[in-house]
């Protein structure tokens, strides 16, 4: 599973397994499962279709309007630090190392939404869906309200709106046949995804074609600002941020460049890559652990000076 390639395409659906570190519980209390889905309502990133919440893991169908990379793991830090000032506990909830996101051709959205439905059942938490608590199944039929999308997917089952939830209630009563395989790594030869060799290839093509509208120069002027932004605010020189001297104080101070530039900026990752002089796998590490580095209240000041810096 892991030695394929995950997408990070905007506008796309997604299959999103997220792990706790170490087997730890991610929810303290049952006000932390609404604090999750509080937060997950309330993001313009996304738009939520389904959900099955476990002790130990969390698995999530979206549309992202962004790529994922774009506010994934800025959402973990939030719900990590809600988690850390109401329980007073320390470290970081999530294992990072493995968060499967699988792209999903809107054709197979019924059956990834049947497939996380199931989950305690086939975890023998429950003998039907309908008996776990902490699951989208209560939205669609209409029993609970977490701000998830039912339209999307109910209209999919029958374009009748009077027929919908029977046909949900008919289309959930019988188990998915296809491999759990399919879902956890997709179809695909090469890439994470449960979707057709076409629809992929036009999806990335769509993307690229998006991405080129921007142009390089205005990337560079974005990368520049965030430098601009940094020496005004930490104290440290341009040399410092663009790695060419250390400072003992902040020896990684290029890498937190670099997360502000692609996480808070939404700039591209191969700019800095280039202006760093980096490879973008190694980059991408790198952005990836600053979280573990430096306190999630260093990091939001830094957010809220360039919010600031922009406004």
């Amino acid at each position: 599973m892991d030695k394929k390639i995950s997408l990070d395409l905007a506008q796309q659906h997604y299959y999103l397994h997220i792990s706790s570190a170490q087997q730890q519980s991610l929810f303290s209390s049952v006000f932390a499962y609404d604090a999750l889905l509080s937060s997950l309502e309330t993001h313009t990133d996304i738009d939520l279709y389904g959900y099955c919440l476990f002790p130990d893991g969390i698995h999530l169908l979206v549309l992202s309007h962004k790529p994922p990379s774009y506010w994934l793991e800025s959402w973990l830090m939030h719900y990590n630090q809600w988690h850390q000032d109401t329980t007073g506990e320390t470290g970081y909830l999530f294992d990072d190392d493995h968060i499967h996101q699988v792209l999903i051709q809107p054709k197979h959205l019924c059956k990834t939404l049947r497939h996380i439905h199931y989950l305690p059942v086939e975890q023998k938490k429950c003998s039907s869906p309908e008996q776990f608590l902490y699951s989208s199944y209560h939205d669609y039929i209409g029993t609970q309200q977490t701000g998830v999308n039912t339209e999307t997917i109910l209209a999919t089952l029958s374009p009748h709106y009077g027929q919908r939830l029977r046909r949900f209630y008919d289309y959930m009563a019988i188990a998915n046949t296809e491999a759990q395989s399919v879902f956890c790594s997709g179809n695909h030869d090469y890439y994470l995804a449960y979707a057709d060799a076409h629809y992929l290839m036009q999806a990335r093509s769509n993307y690229q074609s998006k991405l080129n509208e921007t142009p390089e120069s205005e990337h560079l002027l974005t990368w520049q600002r965030c430098i601009q932004c940094l020496v005004e605010n930490n104290g440290l020189d341009t040399e410092n941020w663009l790695g060419r001297q250390r400072h003992h104080s902040l020896p990684d101070a290029h890498f937190l460049l670099a997360w502000m530039f692609t996480q808070i900026a939404k700039g591209p990752l191969y700019i800095a890559a280039k202006q760093l002089n980096i490879d973008e796998t190694t980059l991408t590490l790198k952005i990836n652990s600053i979280h573990l580095h430096h306190p999630a209240k260093y990091l939001r000041y830094i957010e809220r000076s360039w919010k600031t810096a922009t406004v």
